[in-house]
């Protein structure tokens, strides 16, 4: 009944173990928990033969509980078995977290690729454990994800995330990032004109004289009071600072012509998704304050993150690009 979803507990406080000795039988034990008390966070129980630290290898079972009332303890009620002992294997690597979901889920697919199994026990660098429960949905790995952002800051603050990710353990070595950078000074360079203004709302590397640039709505606003002339302005930019900027130009009745030079991640990787051969994207976008925004381009899972995003809010991003991906059921 399992075989079209993916189950994968959303902590480790859900799993219990129990040793119920060698040569167990899963159907026995289901019905001897039945009317038993449990801990009330308690959903999946995972039956070993030994106890003591769980070993690679290992012969194991997992159970899914059905649980009633409403106190720290709970009564059992029903018991389903996920796994029986011939379809389930079990990994200890110190490299693992095991709250991290990118790292569990592809570390248990890519065990897949050499065991005829459906479930992967894993215990890792915490010493807790968890499982996946593996669809019978072939999930190709490495899992590609392309990373779509702004340069300066050079690097850029997605490709900084990434390394800090990596060097941290925090994401799984069997997911590979590309990275496709719009160089706002390039951008300056390429479109400069001796007849227009240069306004680049973010900073940028190119160095123009002061009466060829801008960097300020107020310079636009008071170099425009002062002069009788219609002024020609090359907005380098997104879609938030062009609409602010002729917000500012119909507001104050300024005489501005404005021609936008798209440097926006979010529209860059729409177009990019025509030919990138990858399943998800990350970018990073102004318009996003607070947390991850998850959309999708072409039926492929996007994860937009605030202007300066945490080290904490990329590797979630790229947990949520891993669950629309493998299309994890969170029952």
């Amino acid at each position: 009944m399992f075989d079209q979803i993916m189950i994968i507990p959303k902590h480790c406080s859900e799993v219990s173990v129990i040793n119920v000795g060698k040569g167990f039988s899963p159907d026995k034990v289901m019905e001897d928990l039945i009317g038993k008390l449990t801990f009330y966070l308690t959903k999946y129980v995972i039956l070993r033969e030994r106890g003591g630290k769980i070993k690679s290898g290992e012969r194991s079972s997992i159970l899914k509980l059905r649980t009633e009332g409403e106190h720290i303890l709970k009564t059992i009620i029903g018991v389903e078995v996920i796994a029986y002992p011939d379809n389930c294997t079990t990994i200890v690597d110190p490299i693992i977290d095991e709250f991290a979901l990118n790292q569990i889920v592809l570390r248990a697919a890519s065990a897949r690729l050499t065991e005829d199994v459906k479930a992967v026990i894993l215990s890792g660098r915490n010493e807790n454990i968890t499982f996946v429960y593996l669809n019978n949905k072939e999930l190709k790995i490495p899992i590609k994800i392309m990373l779509v952002d702004v340069i300066p800051p050079k690097p850029s603050r997605l490709d900084t995330l990434t390394k800090l990710s990596m060097d941290s353990r925090l994401i799984s070595k069997h997911i590979k990032i590309e990275s496709f950078n719009i160089d706002a000074s390039e951008v300056v360079k390429d479109n400069y004109s001796e007849e227009r203004v240069t306004f680049t709302p973010c900073p940028t590397e190119e160095t123009l004289r002061p009466h060829q640039s801008s960097i300020s709505f107020a310079t636009i606003a008071e170099r425009v009071k002062s002069c009788k002339d219609t002024i020609r302005i090359d907005l380098v930019g997104c879609s938030l600072s062009y609409a602010a900027l002729n917000k500012l130009k119909n507001r104050l009745g300024l005489n501005l012509e404005v021609s936008l030079r798209d440097i926006c991640p979010l529209h860059t990787a729409r177009k990019a998704v025509r030919e990138a051969e990858v399943e998800g994207f990350i970018v990073r976008c102004c318009k996003v304050v607070e947390d991850p925004i998850a959309r999708h381009l072409n039926n492929k899972p996007l994860m937009i993150l605030p202007w300066a995003p945490s080290i904490g809010e990329f590797v979630k991003s790229i947990d949520e690009l891993i669950k629309q991906i493998i299309g994890l059921d969170e029952r």
